[in-house]
């Protein structure tokens, strides 16, 4: 019946609030539950990473995570400044499974306020549900200092239900990774994101 109910409360606030008052709808439910994860300081990657195997971030509570420490990412100088990580299950996957295989598709409603966020926003959501989750990540990211340096979460990559995929490309572009390699993580992943000293990418800095 949740699962039901879930799919039928997009379904009613679209009919009232449109998919563009949906779509600010679920950015603010992502920034107001990721603020109230606080703050997190790390005295460093290696030790950020380990809380990221064990789960002991915000940025687990969607779900395990994987850290692809094959996948550090460099400025000019050679200094780590990030790493790429992939969750492995969509924390909605499972409501969308029991919905697809107990009543039948996903409402159309999923797909017309995925679209109007990407058209809008950034095209990297393959359900209504990723413009939460997306948001959350990026806000999250922004209370966590590693060496004492801010973060951010560059999007990469996602997967659908159906096996559609969203690649961000100027966040690809932005750490220097390419595509091949992120297509073949989301081979056993749902999402796939990058962490980054703030204002840094790949060689250079970005002056803001």
């Amino acid at each position: 019946m949740m699962d039901i109910a879930i799919y039928s409360l997009v379904d009613d606030m679209v009919s009232k609030a449109g998919t563009e008052g949906v779509v600010e709808y679920w950015l603010r439910v992502g920034e107001s539950y990721a603020e109230r994860m606080g703050k997190e300081a790390y005295v460093g990657w290696p030790a950020f990473n380990v809380a990221m195997k064990d789960g002991r971030t915000s940025l687990t509570v969607e779900g395990d995570v994987n850290v692809q420490t094959d996948l550090a990412i460099t400025d000019k100088d050679g200094d780590v400044i990030g790493y790429v990580y992939a969750l492995k299950t969509c924390p909605i996957a499972p409501t969308m499974a029991r919905f697809i295989s107990r009543i039948g598709p996903i409402p159309d409603s999923d797909t017309d306020v995925a679209d109007s966020y990407n058209n809008r926003v950034r095209d990297s959501a393959v359900s209504n549900y990723c413009i939460t989750h997306q948001k959350f990540r990026e806000v999250a990211a922004n209370n966590i200092t590693v060496a004492k340096q801010a973060l951010e979460c560059l999007h990469l990559a996602n997967k659908g239900m159906t096996g559609e995929v969203k690649m961000v490309q100027e966040n690809l572009s932005r750490i220097n990774v390419d595509e091949r390699h992120i297509k073949s993580i989301l081979r056993s992943a749902s999402c796939v994101f990058a962490l980054i000293v703030k204002g840094k990418s790949a060689g250079e800095e970005i002056i803001d």
